[in-house]
Formats: C-alpha cells, sequence, structure tokens
C-alpha cells in the first residue's frame, strides 16, 4: 500500500513539472508575441505618418503654386508681361557674341601644377 502512495505521489509530481514546464513556455511564446505585436504597431505608425507626409507631399505638387515654381525656376518661364533675366553659368564667357566654354582642368593637373611648378 505504502508503495502505491509513493507511486502516486511521485505521478502527480511529474504530471506538476510537466505542466508548469508546458506553462512556462506557453507564457514565454505569448511574452515574445507581445514583443512582435509591439514592433509591429510601431511600424504600422511609421507608415501611417509616412503617407501622412507623402500625402501633404502630393498635395504640394499637384497645386497651381507648385506648377507655377517649377515653370519660372526648371523652364525658364514667366508670367504675361514680365521680362526673364538668365544668368550665365560660371563656366561660360561671353566674347564678340558667341559663347564660350571655359575648360576647367582636371583635378590631378592641379595638383601636379601646385607641387610641380607645371
Amino acid at each position: 500500500m505504502e508503495s502505491k502512495k509513493r507511486l502516486s505521489a511521485w505521478l502527480v509530481v511529474i504530471v506538476g513539472v510537466g505542466m508548469a514546464v508546458r506553462t512556462g513556455v506557453n507564457v514565454f511564446r505569448l511574452w515574445k508575441l507581445g514583443e512582435r505585436v509591439e514592433g509591429t504597431e510601431k511600424q504600422v505608425t511609421e507608415a501611417l505618418e509616412e503617407n501622412k507626409r507623402l500625402s501633404e507631399r502630393l498635395s504640394y505638387v499637384q497645386s497651381q503654386e507648385f506648377i507655377e515654381k517649377e515653370a519660372r525656376e526648371k523652364l525658364g518661364y514667366g508670367r504675361e508681361g514680365e521680362t526673364i533675366v538668365v544668368v550665365p553659368d560660371e563656366n561660360y564667357q561671353t566674347t564678340n557674341s558667341r559663347k564660350q566654354t571655359i575648360r576647367e582642368d582636371a583635378n590631378w593637373r592641379k595638383w601636379v601644377r601646385v607641387y610641380l611648378g607645371f
């Protein structure tokens, strides 16, 4: 009879330890899943902020103000009655109503001139 009680006690201990281990594993999994959820929520928040920023940029790019600014700056357009003044690039020189390109030396030639005096 004593051996049956001992066997029952060991069986209860083994089952209890097994249940404790399984519970610990499940708690660990849930903890890790919670971290993943937090990371995903952070990504969603960042994506929503970027979406808002891009929507605002799209609205600005589609506005008449932006189109006019780009036409003025990049295409040289102006409004009726305006006089457009184009400032020449530094690498161009006007001589006898002809444009000549001023050729800039390569960087290595500049160093040769500095160190060797050529």
